[in-house]
């Protein structure tokens, strides 16, 4: 990618870099993944009616044609986006290799495998996410990463036991649906990462449109080739089925992204990755509260574990970094790159 975009030297800092409380990353990305678990249950809902690519393209074409007129709205007085061809480049990638298998991989897969198979798979997208960090970002693992990590894998592992124990991930006729989910955890890492990039050059608005306009363009061909039935069934849709995938469009894809992109300027991508742990806590939570299942002594436990590995690795480290920032003294460059981690500053080069 060779777009050129001004350095920090050359320009002023965006104001949606500023790096704010450690405690309002924490409590969005809390946030975040109760809406992101909403969407296992919306789209149980939805599939019993249509196919995985139709359940995954609907809300994004939702989504997308709700939050553009914001789009237009929020480029009044602004000089005009030129889109060059490694931005473009960019867009097309965060949706090809991103969002579709995200969204894709999830719906399609579960359909030739178990639940309790995806449950255990979708443990590795945080890790995926802290190496495709490291190689995409330079990001650095620290000592306290690994103690929020552990802390965090431990609490899933208690909650989701049953699922850990119902497993059956190398069973032969589950590996086609196994392999989509983990393509799925792929798209979402890369997402995850990729974004950070696109973020330097483009607002969050915009990068939410444009990349799943890319999404909704790829989803739509792979919906004409397989599931064009689609089209019949969607008129004979019930009221739940359309609220589930409005809820999806809004709350799960779209004001969820937006809030994931605020706080991924803030911090870094491996910090806010290890709050993906959250989502099976928030799974087995709504299913107790929705579904009255009995709320146990492991859901608790484990659910503590995990919102101390997310709170050490977002408020802990920002105020350790903030520590550092404040003692240093005029030409401590050693103490700057502790505070930043070790990051490589952000080259626009490298979009």
């Amino acid at each position: 990618m060779e777009a050129h975009t001004p350095s920090a030297a050359e320009s002023p800092a965006r104001p949606g870099a500023a790096r704010g409380s450690p405690a309002a990353s924490f409590l969005v990305l809390v946030l975040v993944n109760m809406m992101w678990a909403f969407q296992f249950s919306g789209a149980k809902i939805v599939t019993e009616r249509l196919g995985p690519i139709s359940t995954a393209l609907i809300p994004l074409t939702l989504s997308t044609l709700l939050f553009a007129p914001f789009l237009r709205a929020g480029s009044k007085g602004r000089e005009t986006r030129h889109f060059t061809k490694s931005l473009l480049g960019g867009l097309l990638m965060i949706g090809t290799l991103g969002i579709v298998p995200a969204q894709l991989g999830l719906t399609w897969g579960v359909k030739h495998s178990l639940a309790s198979n995806a449950s255990v798979i979708t443990l590795t997208i945080p890790v995926l996410t802290a190496v495709m960090a490291v190689i995409l970002l330079q990001e650095r693992m620290t000592a306290l990463r690994w103690l929020s990590f552990a802390l965090a894998i431990c609490g899933v592992l208690i909650v989701s036991e049953v699922d850990l124990r119902s497993a059956d991930i190398f069973r032969s006729s589950y590996l086609a649906g196994n392999l989509l989910i983990l393509a799925s955890c792929l798209g979402s890492a890369y997402n995850n990462t990729y974004s950070k990039k696109l973020l330097e050059v483009l607002s969050p608005l915009e990068l939410l449109v444009y990349s799943f306009l890319v999404s909704d363009i790829d989803l739509f061909i792979l919906m004409m080739i397989f599931e064009r039935s689609a089209f019949g069934r969607m008129g004979s849709l019930g009221l739940s089925v359309w609220l589930s995938l409005l809820a999806i469009a809004v709350f799960s894809l779209s004001v969820s992204m937006m809030l994931y992109f605020w706080v991924i300027q803030r911090i870094d991508v491996m910090q806010a990755s290890l709050s993906i742990y959250l989502l099976p806590v928030f799974g087995v939570l709504f299913s107790s509260l929705l579904l009255r299942e009995k709320i146990t002594a492991q859901l608790l436990v484990g659910g503590a574990l995990v919102f101390t590995g997310t709170f050490l690795v977002t408020v802990q480290e920002e105020r350790q970094k903030a520590r550092l920032r404040d003692s240093q003294v005029p030409g401590g460059t050693m103490i700057q790159e502790a505070a930043t981690g070790g990051n490589k500053p952000m080259r626009g080069d490298e979009v």
